[in-house]
């Protein structure tokens, strides 16, 4: 089973249809959709590998949205409930051009405590993001849950999440954070990459000495993919052209439940698991907010 901890949020979408008109009306279109970076990475492995969803909510009728919700994409939902704490928004601004511009309210998101053992049973890959350890009683709690995870023999994938998160927390300090997570994955865009100097132009960098042994999955946009082991390139995995892009919401979160997935359902091969990856991230690029095409396809 894949775990995800992390982040659930609404996500109140402004998709723009022409460009902001500053102190008066701009033509968009509005809808509400599940959000926050860990939830979508389990709503998109669910239909795909058993998965499990860990996270925190307010007892308000967002958290029992979002319950039904990934729910009704077959994930394992074990939330905490904060009757003190609101359920986390975020209201996303989708430019005319699908550039997003974020305003979040992290809310119960931060106050996750320590996990029930029990929740954590039969992991294969416990995957978690960034965003966790921004705040709150929740940085803890997903520590203590990796290094149980890692006391079961299992595997960590950590999502980098945010160049401004990075630069919050400062770059040092970040990087002892990953360190403390002993991830065996690690993703992450260009931008990412840059800031914690790991990848760029087609080879691995410096950076990337502090994490013997871990797979890093360089994302860069409609650019390859780099997959650096052990601070070697072992593939560079072309994107395929997306032409219809809707907006950017979620696809890199597509990315990591494409290939996480694919790593579990099949045999473990990183290019394999990457063009898996490339695939369903432009089924979310295709699709307003966080969600995909009908019909997600099954892997082979």
């Amino acid at each position: 089973m894949l775990g995800v901890i992390g982040d659930v949020v609404q996500d109140v979408v402004v998709w723009q249809l022409e460009p902001q008109r500053r102190a008066t009306d701009t033509k968009s279109e509005i809808v509400m959709r599940r959000g926050g970076s860990a939830a979508n990475v389990a709503a998109f492995a669910g239909p795909r590998y058993p998965t499990r969803f860990i996270g925190c909510v307010g007892d308000d009728l967002g958290g029992h949205v979002l319950r039904q919700e990934l729910d009704g994409h077959g994930v394992d939902v074990r939330l905490q409930l904060d009757r003190s704490a609101s359920t986390g928004m975020i209201v996303l601004l989708i430019d005319e051009l699908g550039e997003r511009t974020m305003f979040p309210s992290r809310a119960a998101n931060t106050r996750l405590v320590d996990i029930d053992p029990a929740w954590l049973e039969d992991l294969e890959i416990l995957h978690v993001t960034a965003y966790s350890f921004e705040s709150g009683s929740t940085a803890d709690a997903v520590l203590g849950a990796v290094a149980r995870q890692h006391e079961r023999g299992g595997l960590v994938s950590f999502d980098v999440s945010s160049t401004g998160l990075i630069r919050h927390y400062g770059v040092e300090a970040f990087v002892d954070l990953v360190q403390r997570c002993r991830p065996d994955f690690i993703s992450a865009n260009e931008d990412e990459c840059e800031i914690l100097d790991l990848a760029a132009d087609g080879r691995s960098r410096a950076g990337l000495d502090r994490f013997p042994g871990v797979v890093l999955l360089a994302r860069r946009g409609k650019d390859a993919t780099m997959v650096i082991k052990g601070g070697q390139v072992v593939a560079t995995v072309p994107v395929d052209p997306v032409e219809d892009v809707r907006d950017l919401t979620g696809a890199g979160d597509a990315f990591n439940a494409g290939f996480l997935t694919s790593y579990l359902a099949g045999d473990g091969d990183l290019v394999r698991s990457v063009e898996a990856a490339h695939a369903l991230a432009a089924r979310v690029l295709r699709s307003p907010g966080a969600s995909e095409e009908p019909d997600p396809a099954p892997i082979e």
